[in-house]
């Protein structure tokens, strides 16, 4: 993407904040337009974990996201590295976790089996049906919204012009080419136009399949002890599982009701700065802008109770949910649009958008033919 001359973005969460660095940093002209604020959506709704608990391919991209955000001021989003528990609570979820670290030190990345007595050693509060887990190395966490943030000071740094409060209604196309955007503020000439805006992403690019799920998170008071590790149970699918879940409901399933209940529920649990904990997480479909899911807050914390009984004393002091944009095999989107020269998407990262997206960012605008193969947003409608 660095032979375009100018450049805009539209959507300023962690997918078009670091696609917007990328782009600025190699000279390009970049406009960052975001109808909001910036993070707004999920990616300042979310945890800002960035966790082994996912397939091997999408740890490989971590490791090459880390490496974008180390070239940041990472002080100013608390990027720290900590343990991950892959925690059991049945046999079902037990041999999951195996098999999990399995692939994990396969990355060569340390893991260690640990049973439940010597668990509730370290932390007391886990029930006693808890059979035990694994200990991996190498999880990381940061404020999501602060880097978010981080990426866009970067790329403003660099040249780029940030528009705020600016909601692009329109993408000026003549002859199968860009030629520019129309904003709030006007017409907006340029060569090159990536869309980053999660699961509004197909109102600007319509052929792609990207969709909606919300997903929900509690944050308490502050703990009155160090929590041990980010634990994770071991009852969070696959990305193409995930990806099943962004299926649109139907007229029937609207009418039969529910069809805002969680698909995918586990607890994950982790200690922010100040003692406090973030709690979630599920997955359900949404309609975005429909009242969904008000029941959640209690799902979380009945889930929360199973695994941790001595926390049921602990204060909730607020909850939230966010929007995830997922494909229907989990994986992102990140590359041009057919049959529109100069249009590019960026976007589908569902629940591994913290973890992947400094890294896919980097591939579009590189141009990293044999990485974007992967991610090419005609690849359902290929079969593939």
């Amino acid at each position: 993407m660095s032979r375009f001359g100018a450049a805009a973005v539209v959507g300023a969460g962690i997918a078009g904040a670091t696609v917007a660095y990328e782009l600025a940093r190699r000279g390009v002209r970049t406009t960052l337009f975001e109808q909001r604020s910036i993070a707004y959506g999920a990616s300042g709704r979310n945890m800002g974990l960035l966790l082994n608990q996912v397939e091997p391919e999408v740890v490989r991209i971590m490791g090459i996201a880390l490496d974008a955000y180390r070239e940041l001021e990472s002080s100013r989003f608390g990027l720290r590295q900590q343990r991950q528990l892959l925690l059991a609570r049945d046999s079902e979820q037990a041999d999951a976790a195996a098999k999990r670290a399995v692939g994990i030190r396969g990355l060569g990345v340390s893991v260690e089996e640990v049973d439940g007595a010597a668990l509730r050693t370290e932390l007391p509060q886990l029930s006693v049906d808890v059979l035990g887990g694994w200990v991996v190395e190498g999880a990381w966490a940061l404020d999501p919204g602060a880097a978010t943030l981080a990426f866009v000071e970067a790329a403003r740094a660099a040249g780029a012009e940030v528009l705020t409060g600016t909601r692009v209604h329109t993408i000026v196309e003549q002859s199968g080419r860009v030629h520019g955007v129309i904003s709030d503020r006007g017409r907006h000439a340029c060569d090159a136009v990536v869309v980053a805006t999660g699961p509004w992403l197909p109102q600007l690019a319509p052929g792609v399949r990207v969709t909606a799920a919300r997903g929900w998170v509690l944050r308490t008071a502050p703990l009155d002890f160090t929590l041990p590790w980010i634990i994770e149970e071991m009852s969070w699918p696959d990305q193409d599982v995930l990806g099943r879940v962004g299926g649109r409901p139907t007229l029937a399933d609207l009418a039969r009701g529910g069809y805002d209940r969680p698909v995918v529920q586990a607890l994950a649990l982790c200690q922010v700065a100040g003692g406090e904990a973030l709690l979630g997480t599920s997955m359900a479909q949404s309609l975005r802008d429909a009242v969904e899911g008000v029941d959640m807050p209690q799902r979380l914390a009945e889930r929360a109770l199973l695994v941790a009984p001595g926390l049921a004393s602990l204060e909730v002091g607020a909850a939230w949910s966010g929007m995830r944009p997922l494909t229907p095999d989990g994986m992102p989107v990140a590359g041009p649009v057919a049959g529109s020269e100069g249009l590019f998407v960026h976007g589908g990262h569902g629940s591994i958008g913290m973890m992947t997206a400094p890294a896919t960012a980097r591939w579009l605008v590189e141009g990293n033919a044999d990485e974007l193969a992967k991610l090419d947003p005609a690849r359902f409608e290929l079969g593939g």
